[in-house]
């Protein structure tokens, strides 16, 4: 067996192996810290709402991963925009490839761009509030976006359905898992959580439960699909190397 003297010129692999390697250290801290972070907002919440009146004078809004001036609605936001980044890397490579699925990774890219600004806008907020004014909401409808989501969510995961075949077996699973995990939260304790606001408001304790359930889930599927990408293009990075060796 014989190396070839030609090497494959570094600029044109999505990544080299010490960026990896500094993604896969920037993951795991976002993991720790969104943890962290999770936990502080749970005991805050704990705290201040299990009593017979929430002392919000004392809240740390800061902590609390409900408002949109928290650190973790920052990370969150950090997180899905890296997301997004790493999408359109993998998408100039299907591109570069001419790939069957280089839309499918633009599509993608572009829909967690949207995320990460609806984390920093609250736009389906604004949008539940509107269709609200509009329509009488009632139980797990309350929160009037949660449903149409839902469904516009599951129609375009069954139409993905090819594509997430496309991936090794236990990048697939991955890829179920997160879409899972993301939407049992977005959506599934969104509805929840709605339904008991209506009828406690959003400043009961077990409302502020759920809300932090919920951004958990969120956090946790976008996180597991951020690994799913740098696993991807850890792939594409180390074929052509091996490639080159017969």
């Amino acid at each position: 067996m014989s190396v070839r003297s030609t090497s494959i010129p570094r600029r044109d692999l999505p990544f080299t192996a010490d960026m990896l390697v500094s993604w896969h250290r920037v993951f795991a801290l976002s993991c720790v810290v969104s943890a962290l972070l999770l936990c502080a907002s749970f005991v805050q919440d704990v705290v201040l709402y299990s009593g017979t009146k929430a002392a919000l004078s004392g809240k740390i809004w800061l902590l609390d991963v409900d408002s949109e001036e928290s650190a973790f609605t920052w990370l969150s936001v950090i997180v899905t925009f890296s997301a997004a980044g790493l999408l359109f890397r993998a998408a100039g490579e299907a591109s570069m490839r001419n790939g069957p699925f280089k839309w499918h990774w633009y599509f993608l890219a572009a829909l967690f761009l949207l995320l990460s600004f609806d984390e920093f806008a609250g736009i389906h907020e604004k949008i539940s509030a509107a269709l609200s004014s509009r329509v009488h909401n009632t139980g797990l409808m309350y929160f009037a976006w949660a449903a149409p989501a839902g469904i516009i969510s599951l129609v375009g995961l069954a139409a993905f359905v090819p594509f997430i075949r496309s991936f090794p077996q236990r990048l697939a699973v991955l890829l179920m898992i997160s879409a899972g995990v993301f939407l049992s939260g977005a959506v599934g304790f969104e509805m929840i959580g709605g339904s008991v606001a209506e009828v406690e408001g959003v400043e009961s304790f077990r409302y502020r439960i759920l809300t932090n359930i919920e951004e958990g889930l969120e956090m946790a599927g976008v996180l597991i699909f951020v690994y799913v990408l740098l696993s991807c293009l850890e792939d594409t990075e180390i074929t052509p190397r091996i490639q080159a060796i017969s």
